[in-house]
């Protein structure tokens, strides 16, 4: 069996480690990228359906603010050093012009997810390194000042060693967490994971009964076990009929799953408007229209199955006249117009989901550099971090940003 000894290894030939290679390699570092499967960038070719929405318009506090609090101010420096212009700039030059389309998103203008994948391998061929597909790591170990890594290709040993083998998302394209054991090897701590940026599934009755229908302009939130709300998203939702789908439902999915069954969703149909408000539009209404029904109170602005499915759960009937409307009925549509909660208990997991929550604690490695705190010559990059955000391109932007800052120090 062959050995080969080079500086930098990068395991794993996704958008961070990609990236790693190409800025490794350009600083005239020997390098070899492995990757486990026969295709490398298979989770850049399926996403966006195929059309890659590959980084967001966002930028500054602005960017940083979509991953939380406390991941927004790890990815400060990967982010700021190399920000989505950055990124839109990167891929252009590499033959790749992208677009902006609803949701702040950037795509290909060819629409084309291939199109990104064969400029980033243009970009690894140029740069020097070397890709081993097919070529699987399975095992790591330090000796000395080295790294030996096994693959059924050989041996090969190396100075530094990129991991950025990625999470438990999307398992069809090779992904198994098997990261996360090299990085406890080394003595990383591994935070609890969940699939995020799924769709929910909901077993209520009149959420599958509403199968095909969008809505826009509609508050989402997810509760905790307490009714705290935890997060709320104004974006699109899509009914199916194994739940929500869509970018605010699947937005949600990460604190669902982190609620471990108890979680609830709450809708807002009318978000710009206060309750009380609400409340004394309609009894104006009743008012001076008492012969209409009740349903013309609603906003035309939801679909009419939408609207139906609101009087059913407050019970009014399709026929109920506004004359007739008691105070309890209308406080009941107001509470399912203002404050529906639905019983969510989980995502649709891993297989549904475009990224991991959890993973390498961040208190573990040097945001700066991506080098490990526990191990010298070890960088840790992409979504084997506990770093997860929103969907609108915001995942591959880290995922691109820390890999450069692995490349550029390993």
């Amino acid at each position: 069996m062959t050995m080969s000894h080079v500086d930098v290894v990068v395991v794993g030939a996704g958008a961070a480690g990609l990236m790693a290679a190409i800025q490794a390699a350009s600083r005239g570092r020997r390098t070899v990228l492995l990757e486990k499967n026969r295709q490398p960038g298979l989770k850049i070719l399926i996403s966006g359906g195929g059309r890659c929405n590959l980084t967001t318009t966002r930028e500054g506090k602005d960017l940083e603010a979509q991953y939380g609090k406390r991941r927004g101010r790890y990815l400060r420096h990967a982010l700021r050093a190399f920000p989505p212009t950055a990124l839109r700039s990167f891929v252009e030059d590499a033959g790749v012009p992208l677009r902006e389309e609803d949701l702040e998103k950037l795509f290909p203008v060819s629409q084309k997810a291939r199109d990104v994948v064969v400029a980033l391998l243009q970009q690894v061929e140029q740069s020097g390194a070397e890709l081993w597909s097919n070529a699987p790591l399975t095992s790591i170990e330090r000796d000395g000042e080295r790294f030996v890594l096994q693959t059924p290709r050989g041996t090969v040993t190396a100075a530094s060693v990129v991991l950025a083998t990625g999470g438990l998302s999307y398992p069809k394209t090779g992904a198994t967490g098997d990261g996360y054991a090299w990085c406890r090897q080394f003595g990383h701590t591994i935070t609890r994971t969940w699939p995020a940026l799924a769709p929910l599934r909901c077993e209520e009755s009149w959420v599958r009964g509403l199968q095909g229908i969008v809505l826009q302009g509609v508050d989402i939130a997810c509760l905790d076990q307490a009714g705290k709300e935890t997060l709320r998203r104004r974006r699109p939702i899509l009914f199916t009929h194994k739940g929500l789908s869509g970018p605010a439902p699947m937005d949600l999915a990460g604190d669902v799953e982190e609620q471990d069954g108890h979680a609830k969703v709450r809708f807002d149909f009318l978000p710009g408007t206060q309750r009380e408000q609400l409340e004394q539009a309609w009894l104006e209404q009743a008012k001076l229209h008492g012969a209409r029904r009740v349903e013309s109170v609603l906003p035309r602005t939801l679909p009419e199955r939408m609207r139906h499915a609101l009087l059913a759960i407050s019970g009014s009937e399709l026929d109920d006249r506004l004359g007739s409307w008691s105070k309890d009925a209308r406080r009941r549509l107001l509470q399912a117009v203002k404050d529906l909660r639905v019983p969510v208990p989980k995502s649709l997991g891993y297989g549904h989901a475009e990224v991991t929550r959890g993973g390498v604690a961040l208190d573990e490695v040097d945001a700066r550099t991506m080098q490990s705190k526990l191990q010298s010559g070890l960088f840790i990059c992409g979504e084997l971090l506990d770093i997860d955000g929103p969907i609108g391109g915001f995942n591959f932007q880290a995922a691109f940003a820390m890999g450069r800052l692995a490349g550029l120090n390993a």
